[in-house]
């Protein structure tokens, strides 16, 4: 039986949500709105990347989560897509850049064995329980005065993330099992992030107009910035920690209000605004 669970939950990006949807930390704002670009090709790319390593899985454990996890990362697809249609329809330029994101992945995915995929998924997904466990614990300080849609929409995303931690690395290490291969591969995949990054930024900068003494929707390097410092030390930490061999994702303290979230979803609670500062 798998602790993953695959949740349906209806979240709306109507045209009234503004495109700086957080005005109180527009770094952040920008930074998910930038991520939102990313997601649907990125998490196309693992449940591909999963889906066709499925044949040599040789636990029943592990096959159950892999399934689950593709399930999770459809819905989160999903949703980053309604949440870009809504930015696009404001600046419709945005949909091209989401295609070369796409077309990036697709190229990466003819390219590269099977095992590199899981390899990425397995580098990335691993950052994720540090990442999910950070801005859960720092929500005030990053969704300031932001639209409880969005914030409900991204935080849900995060909770999910931290629930299956798991579920990349176990693939890989049942598939293809070794640390140094997996170590060997981080540069490529961390090159190729900067790839897209690049891709993403560059469009925003070309499509997004830039309201003059405002922060320009390209602008999230210091998305984190109104978190306290040791908090963002401690992330770079449990970030770098994440590449050693003994790193084990259970370690990862999961939040009170995590633990309240899975049990207000559970019990009914209508989770699309669920949040709100």
């Amino acid at each position: 039986m798998s602790d993953l669970k695959v949740r349906k939950i209806d979240f709306q990006f109507p045209d009234d949500i503004a495109f700086q949807w957080n005005p109180g930390n527009p770094y952040w704002g920008n930074f998910v709105n930038y991520a939102t670009v990313i997601a649907p090709a990125f998490e196309r790319y693992f449940i591909k990347a999963t889906r066709a390593a499925m044949g040599r899985i040789s636990s029943p454990a592990v096959a159950l989560d892999a399934d689950l996890f593709c399930q999770q990362e459809a819905q989160h697809s999903k949703h980053h897509l309604a949440h870009l249609a809504m930015l696009s329809r404001k600046y419709p330029e945005l949909e091209q850049v989401r295609r070369d994101v796409l077309s990036s992945y697709e190229h990466l995915f003819e390219k590269e064995s099977e095992d590199f995929h899981l390899a990425y998924s397995a580098v990335i997904e691993l950052c994720f329980g540090p990442l999910a466990k950070f801005v859960v614990e720092n929500r005030d300080s990053l969704f300031v005065d932001a639209d409880s849609r969005i914030a409900s929409f991204i935080l849900w995303h995060l909770v999910e993330e931290f629930e299956h931690r798991n579920a990349a690395i176990d693939i890989y290490n049942d598939v293809v099992g070794s640390y140094w291969y997996r170590l060997k591969s981080a540069p490529k995949v961390i090159y190729h992030i900067f790839t897209i990054d690049k891709i993403v930024r560059q469009g925003f900068k070309d499509h997004v107009p830039h309201e003059p003494g405002k922060v320009g929707p390209s602008e999230s390097i210091l998305c984190i910035s109104k978190t306290p410092l040791i908090q963002q030390l401690k992330l770079l930490y449990e970030l770098c920690c994440t590449f050693l061999p003994y790193h084990n994702p259970n370690n990862i303290q999961q939040p009170e209000w995590v633990t309240q979230w899975f049990k207000d979803e559970a019990a009914g609670v209508d989770m699309r605004a669920y949040y709100s500062n």
